[in-house]
């Protein structure tokens, strides 16, 4: 057992840490943010209006100080209600959401040795004259939803609430990983800087900003590792420069690998199979290919009735039915009607 990766974690709190809890929970009661479980009868409950796990993350963020993650969580459920992001997601069009997959990380559809979802971030593939015909394209935002957020953020928070509301429960699910009783919250990066200029860069800079600074600020604690792969020569100076958009809590988990240990080092993490080729794997997965799911992550989704194999498209959100824990799955739109 990993003490420190579960440190914080729902089950593996210290008596200190429960109570804090605790209290956050009675907080924010108390401010109108949160609404505790409902006891029906012996057969049925209302859950709480968010679980400990979600709780737990802005309490980690904060390093358990409750103010620091009251102010975060008040500015997200904020940020949330304004922007009407679960309709943004659930309403997405699916053709708009497989476009806006090829400028973010991308999940393979597998697993790291502790079951965290795998996504990889081909950078250098975003050449300026897509990225310009990208960003032309979004400028008043996705015509199928009423958020207020300009286009660019839309696509950024769709891609964010397709990996918290549909591919890490997912991973979640899967019972044979270690220490199961404890949810998956993260996910794991490989980030692939080959080729990456640096006036290409800077013409995505933009882009790695904002997605970076969403990410801390509305998604927190959502990030295992980052391992950046194919930094050319002279990259410290830009990293000396970007690493101002993350807090030292993200720098921490970011990982520059040389050539010559891409392999040895993703191993220690990622079994061999579920690694891609490019980056000494037996995965025959690119970058823009869909997620190719593992045997069990397969056989979850076919014995919960998804007939789109091998990856339903689109944006796709699990949802309890309040039966014992049994849960659906919701898909978005397509032409303008839900799926």
């Amino acid at each position: 057992m990993d003490n420190l990766r579960l440190c914080g974690k729902l089950g593996h709190l210290t008596d200190d840490q429960a109570v804090i809890l605790a209290d956050f929970k009675a907080l924010l009661a108390d401010k109108g943010l949160y609404t505790p479980e409902i006891i029906i009868d012996e057969k049925g409950v209302i859950p709480a209006s968010h679980s400990d796990t979600y709780l737990l993350r802005f309490l980690r963020a904060g390093r358990f100080c409750s103010s620091a993650a009251f102010r975060q969580f008040e500015t997200t459920e904020k940020w949330r209600k304004n922007a009407a992001v679960d309709a943004l997601y659930d309403d997405f069009d699916v053709q708009e959401f497989e476009e806006t997959r090829k400028y973010y990380p991308q999940w393979t559809g597998r697993r790291d040795r502790n079951g965290v979802p795998i996504q990889v971030y081909q950078v250098a593939a975003l050449d300026t004259r897509k990225m310009n015909m990208y960003y032309q394209s979004v400028k008043t935002g996705s015509s199928s939803t009423k958020s207020h957020l300009p286009g660019t953020t839309q696509r950024l928070v769709t891609i964010a609430e397709h990996s918290t509301n549909f591919v890490v429960p997912l991973c979640s699910s899967i019972a044979n990983r270690p220490d199961p009783q404890v949810p998956i919250e993260t996910t794991v990066n490989i980030v692939d800087i080959t080729g990456l200029g640096f006036s290409q860069f800077w013409t995505l800079r933009n882009h790695l900003r904002d997605a970076s600074t969403l990410a801390q600020t509305y998604y927190p604690e959502a990030l295992e590792k980052v391992f950046v792969v194919g930094a050319p020569a002279g990259f410290t100076k830009v990293w000396d420069w970007a690493k101002g958009w993350f807090d030292q809590a993200t720098t921490s988990k970011i990982f520059f690998l040389s050539a010559d240990n891409i392999g040895s080092t993703l191993e220690q993490h990622i079994h061999k199979d579920n690694i891609p080729k490019k980056y000494g794997g037996n995965l025959e997965w690119q970058f823009g290919d869909a997620p190719m799911l593992d045997d069990e992550l397969r056989e979850l989704l076919v014995s919960a009735g998804c007939n789109d194999v091998p990856f339903p498209l689109g944006s796709v959100r699990w949802q309890e039915t309040g039966d014992s824990g049994h849960r659906v799955a919701i898909s978005g739109t397509a032409d303008g009607r839900r799926r």
